[in-house]
């Protein structure tokens, strides 16, 4: 059966013209028109079933067994008697990036926008699952000996792995956290984070100096196209990946934001760079651009992702509303730990007298309905880092707790 599998996933095939022939463009040129249109369908088709399974079912962190024998026993047995166009069409190169990487952005940016902790703490083991196997194996394209078989073979993995990481029942990415990484690598990951990040810290001041930046640009510049993309993946998911271990295992929960906010970004640009690279590989400068992009999304001292979260990713997927209505809520909570106790009550009563007096600075979106008030700050009012407020930004990643 595999023989024959392997016969069919590497027919039709015709050369890209602006890319080097590897075997993942050789798997995917093989794919006609209607087979692109129906695992589109498909792919929408199993993203539904996600997310009506993660709204009406409540995440186990992966305890309930059966659950998992259920679910790779299917799987096993659906990838075993598919027949070969319906198994391309069904685990093809889309239903991968949207199940592995667009599907979690969006569940990552509602969860940031939210003032919980523990949706943070979910979504950011799963990157920290999902990092080991998507974006530590980018570099399969890029090598002639791994053939279009094997590429197939291994997005069939994949998809069945991110779902498993994803799905509220099986809760795959729980069930690593608490039984690999937290007993098994975070002891270990902890001081090498440290390590790491003084390394960044200390590159980064070298390269304060233009001298020191543009011989670095340059080296980097004459490097293979293969050996630049490596480069460009190991910055944004190595130190990020260890960061993240470290965050998700502490107490701290502005690090879980932190962290969480620069995998929606960086994942954004990893498809991005993975489409883009085809057609636009060949310009000399293409990956030195995505390296500069990885290090403004990464280096707090340019808030990138922060920025690229409030002001691209929540409006894309329609949030603005419930990040308001969460930066209402983290500036309450905020205002009322700098109070004395006995100033509290008073407080809440201004408050409330302040939103019900005048609304005329309110847009309209925001004004009151009939059946309450909706909260909502203005751009520019507060925004916080590490629990403290600072005027004139349009809100920053807050310290999350219980309100």
């Amino acid at each position: 059966m595999a023989v024959t599998k392997t016969t069919s996933t590497t027919s039709k095939v015709t050369a890209p013209t602006t890319a080097p022939i590897n075997a993942s463009h050789e798997l995917d040129a093989s794919y006609t028109s209607s087979e692109w249109l129906l695992t589109i369908v498909c792919t929408l088709f199993a993203v539904s079933l996600v997310y009506l399974a993660s709204r009406k079912i409540e995440r186990n962190r992966g305890r309930v067994w059966k659950y998992h024998a259920i679910y790779w026993t299917s799987c096993t047995a659906l990838v075993l008697l598919l027949p070969n166009n319906i198994e391309r069409v069904v685990f093809s190169k889309v239903a991968v990036m949207v199940v592995g990487t667009v599907y979690p952005i969006y569940e990552s940016i509602r969860a940031i926008t939210t003032v919980t902790v523990e949706d943070d703490k979910s979504w950011l083991q799963f990157w920290t699952a999902q990092a080991v196997i998507a974006f530590t194996t980018a570099w399969f394209d890029d090598y002639k000996f791994v053939s279009a078989a094997f590429i197939f073979r291994w997005r069939v993995f994949e998809f069945v792995y991110f779902l498993w990481l994803a799905l509220p029942f099986t809760d795959g990415a729980a069930l690593c956290f608490d039984y690999i990484t937290e007993p098994y690598i975070a002891p270990h990951v902890a001081p090498v984070a440290e390590q790491a990040g003084n390394f960044l810290t200390t590159l980064i001041q070298m390269f304060a100096n233009i001298t020191h930046l543009v011989i670095a640009w340059v080296f980097f510049v004459i490097l293979p196209a293969a050996l630049k993309r490596f480069l460009v993946i190991l910055l944004g998911v190595s130190y990020p990946l260890l960061a993240s271990i470290v965050a998700v295992t502490t107490e701290r929960d502005d690090d879980d934001t932190f962290w969480l906010t620069y995998w929606s970004g960086y994942g954004l640009l990893f498809l991005l760079m993975d489409f883009l690279e085809e057609y636009l590989g060949w310009f000399p400068g293409f990956y030195s651009i995505f390296l500069l992009c990885t290090l403004y999304l990464m280096l707090p001292m340019f808030s990138g992702a922060e920025k690229l979260f409030r002001h691209a990713l929540v409006p894309v997927f329609g949030l603005r509303k419930m990040l308001l209505v969460g930066d209402a809520l983290r500036v309450k909570k905020e205002m009322l730990r700098q109070l004395p106790p006995d100033q509290i009550v008073a407080l809440r009563e201004q408050i409330a007298i302040s939103f019900a007096e005048d609304d005329s600075d309110v847009p309209d979106y925001l004004q009151p309905k009939a059946r309450g008030t909706t909260l909502g700050i203005t751009r520019g009012a507060l925004s916080f880092r590490g629990g403290s407020v600072r005027p004139g930004g349009y809100g920053a990643v807050a310290s999350k707790e219980d309100v």
